[in-house]
């Protein structure tokens, strides 16, 4: 059987301001720009039959999945383990910030941001371990198409964990919000079609 997986980072969260800052398990919902952005998903997405929806739990990905199922009647589902990499003390600091607050932290992060784990938090290695299973697990009892609403790091790892791409590449992929990757599947084999498609670029 021939299907389709939707891996679909959430809408734009609402931040403070503008500056790129990281964020793990902070839980915030998304902005109303976040929210329009999740609206052109669903329209994108209204001819396209669906099986499941699945989120990682935090409210942006929630709601993100929970606007793209309106109208629909199939079941959205919780998987925790999609959860974005947690970046323990670093949560919400901007760039800057992390460089005048730890210093040597973030140049043990330029050497190997794949191992490195900031404080309270975990790798990008250990995000991998969690979500890499549980990606699989939605898969082997999902067999038509599906969407899977999560975030940046947790899709990048599945995306070059399943092409085999060195991790140093992993900041090389853009991914914005509400970006689409779209994986066809074929007798148990993912083939990557698209790579962070936008309701602007859909066909």
């Amino acid at each position: 059987m021939e299907s389709t997986i939707f891996l679909v980072r959430h809408g734009r969260p609402d931040l403070p301001d503008n500056e790129m800052r990281f964020l793990g398990r902070t839980d915030l919902p998304l902005s109303p720009e976040g929210i329009r952005q999740a609206e052109a998903l669903r329209e994108a997405f209204s001819n396209i039959p669906l099986e499941g929806i699945f989120h990682s739990g935090l409210k942006r990905a929630s709601e993100t999945a929970a606007v793209i199922a309106e109208g629909r009647a199939l079941p959205v589902e919780r998987v925790p383990a999609l959860q974005e990499v947690s970046f323990g003390q670093w949560e919400l600091l901007s760039m800057r910030e992390v460089m005048e607050q730890d210093p040597e932290g973030f140049t043990e992060r330029e050497k190997d941001f794949v191992s490195f784990r900031p404080a309270g938090g975990e790798s990008f290695y250990e995000a991998r371990e969690r979500a890499w299973p549980a990606f699989n697990e939605i898969l082997a009892r999902t067999e038509g198409n599906l969407l899977i609403a999560a975030h940046a790091g947790i899709i990048k790892t599945l995306i070059y964990t399943l092409l085999g791409i060195p991790w140093r590449n992993i900041f090389s992929m853009r991914q914005d919000y509400c970006g689409v990757h779209v994986l066809d599947r074929f007798e148990g084999r993912l083939t990557v079609r698209k790579l962070n498609w936008t309701p602007g670029l859909l066909p």
